[in-house]
């Protein structure tokens, strides 16, 4: 009889020791796959715009002062507040990242605006994972803290869509916040034609997109002859002067930058 009780505690613990065995190989593949999960191409092809940076209370509101980043294979770019930002980046297995020292313009701004500016570069740059959704990203540091998250954000429609600038290229080598109290808008019409408002003076011209992202305005430009400050009446030159020299453009989100063959902005214009 005790025989028995010995053999059959004996086999409890062999069918205990098996299912054991059985449940860590599970546990074991369910931990190699989060290991092996790589979301990268989740990351790209959308433009993602920061709701939350480490170290700053709260994300300026302004649509003038959006952080945003848009993934490329292996490239990472968009406008860190004021200045647009480029950065290479990695991504490992176990949705690891690694982001390299970014390069940006050099534009000043309000003060807040730069502080988010400041502490939104600092924190790509400490990121080692994320999480990733259709709608959603979170960079996070070596210790699980966030970084930044953000929310996807639909890019605009080019054709037919109404814009205000929100900076010009002053003909000086980058570009320049426009004079307060002024405007600069552009509306791309579907039959080709662009106008606006210049600063002071209404501004008819034509262009063309083809391919991807390339772009030409027209170098005729006609524009009505009323006068105004001096100060407005040379923004006005040069926001008119750039415009011809458009090769590509760029869409992030709801911003819209045509630029040079070098790949220089030309303007920044916010979508109404």
């Amino acid at each position: 009889m005790k025989r028995l009780v010995v053999w059959l505690a004996t086999g409890t613990t062999i069918l205990s020791l098996a299912a054991l065995v059985a449940g860590c190989g599970a546990g074991g593949s369910v931990g190699g796959g989060a290991r092996d999960r790589d979301d990268s191409k989740a990351l790209q092809s959308k433009t993602w715009k920061a709701t939350e940076i480490a170290g700053v209370e709260s994300v300026l509101a302004s649509k003038e002062f959006e952080a945003t980043v848009k993934f490329t294979e292996g490239q990472m770019g968009g406008s860190a507040t004021i200045n647009r930002f480029n950065a290479t980046y990695v991504t490992g297995s176990g949705n690891t990242i690694e982001v390299g020292e970014p390069v940006n313009t050099l534009m000043a701004g309000p003060p807040e605006a730069m502080a988010q500016e400041q502490a939104y570069l600092a924190a790509i740059q400490k990121a080692v994972a994320y999480e990733v959704t259709q709608d959603s990203l979170t960079l996070l540091d070596d210790g699980g803290k966030i970084l930044v998250k953000y929310q996807v954000v639909p890019d605009a429609e080019l054709i037919g869509t109404q814009c205000q600038a929100i900076a010009y290229n002053n003909g000086r080598g980058g570009l320049e916040s426009l004079a307060p109290e002024s405007s600069i808008t552009a509306t791309f019409a579907e039959d080709g034609t662009l106008g606006g408002k210049a600063s002071i003076n209404q501004y008819t011209t034509t262009y063309t997109v083809s391919g991807r992202d390339q772009m030409t305005i027209g170098a005729e430009i006609a524009v009505t002859r009323m006068a105004g400050p001096e100060d407005l009446m040379a923004q006005e030159a040069a926001y008119l002067a750039a415009l011809p020299q458009t090769s590509t453009y760029e869409i992030d989100g709801d911003s819209l930058w045509p630029r040079d063959a070098s790949g220089a902005a030309l303007a920044q214009y916010m979508a109404e």
